[in-house]
């Protein structure tokens, strides 16, 4: 080839794909300043199978050239960041998913949470001033034979086997919250009912104690562990009526697109809340039976609150490098 034809043909190369190879070393610097997030580790994955094609291609046209070099550089670089340190890095990943990724995801979707709080609230607000004016509507909102065997003035009763209980607590509600996004995958009609019957079932309970005057002992065994359990409850709530919302306003998407979308993230939520659920079961199975006063009890519910608060508070501070979609 003519020296000036191949000189052309170089400095073509070289402006149509320099954005790339910058943005590709770019990348590899923040890898290891700090952990990447999920759409740029896919943009690191894309970027290093272009560049190995145009090392593939400079090593066909300008074999010994500088810039054949330097992008057996950089592909071997970003070579081993993808397939040599993936194994290591799997526990700063997770880590980083609890404490940068979960709470930020939940910052995007918080409409839907407070949608699921609000729906959860209603329930429990009908529920408690209709048992509360009639005490015999409590076994509307009950399981069959379950108002029979509440005694308010009785208090929590038998001996408890804090590993069997607390393991119980955590598997059922671990069960209720995937029904709530599982439904939301039926158009989210089985979520707004599984919200609405347990805040009845919370406010109906909540009545009988109301009216026997025990509110105070009745909460004090509720709020420790419920704090966390039922924003677990509302964050799942909130992904099934997140997923149910992707399909009625796909937005510029195909339906399908936009559902199958949303189901990646919204797995994610879920995967998120499984360790506040473990917590709260701890705390129910262990702490609430504990014969301490009723208000350590509420203090230690205002504790949890404020875990929270922080723990979720943070996504505030970081909404501007969210790894998902933005509403």
């Amino acid at each position: 080839m003519p020296l000036p034809q191949s000189r052309q043909r170089l400095g073509a190369f070289v402006q149509k794909n320099q954005s790339r190879w910058a943005r590709l070393e770019e990348l590899i610097r923040h890898f290891h300043r700090r952990s990447l997030s999920k759409r740029e580790l896919d943009e690191l994955g894309f970027l290093y199978r272009q560049v190995a094609g145009h090392l593939a291609y400079a090593q066909t046209y300008f074999p010994g050239h500088d810039i054949t070099r330097r992008l057996n550089e950089l592909t071997l670089k970003a070579h081993n960041l993808i397939y040599g340190t993936v194994k290591k890095r799997r526990f700063p990943k997770l880590f980083a998913f609890f404490f940068r990724d979960f709470p930020l995801l939940f910052y995007e979707r918080i409409p839907f949470f407070l949608v699921a709080l609000s729906l959860f609230s209603l329930g429990a607000l009908l529920a408690f001033f209709l048992t509360l004016g009639d005490p015999r509507l409590a076994s509307l909102f009950f399981p069959p034979g379950m108002a029979e065997s509440i005694d308010p003035q009785a208090g929590p009763a038998g001996e408890w086997n804090h590993s069997v209980v607390s393991g119980q607590i955590m598997v059922n509600n671990i069960q209720v919250a995937f029904l709530c996004f599982a439904f939301g995958a039926l158009l989210g009609v089985g979520t707004v009912w599984i919200l609405l019957y347990n805040g009845a079932l919370i406010g109906a309970l909540a009545a009988l104690f109301h009216r026997a005057g025990e509110s105070y002992t009745f909460w004090a065994y509720i709020w420790p562990h419920g704090v966390t359990e039922l924003t677990a409850v509302f964050i799942a709530g909130g992904a099934g009526l997140s997923l149910a919302y992707s399909f009625f306003v796909p937005g510029e998407l195909t339906r399908g697109e936009s559902f199958k979308r949303e189901g990646k993230v919204t797995i994610q939520l879920m995967m998120g809340v499984i360790p506040l659920f473990v917590f709260a079961a701890l705390i129910e199975g262990f702490l609430t039976p504990a014969p301490w006063p009723h208000w350590t009890k509420y203090l230690l519910a205002l504790f949890t609150l404020m875990l929270l608060f922080l723990y979720f508070g943070n996504a505030w501070l970081r909404k501007g490098k969210s790894p998902g979609r933005s509403f």
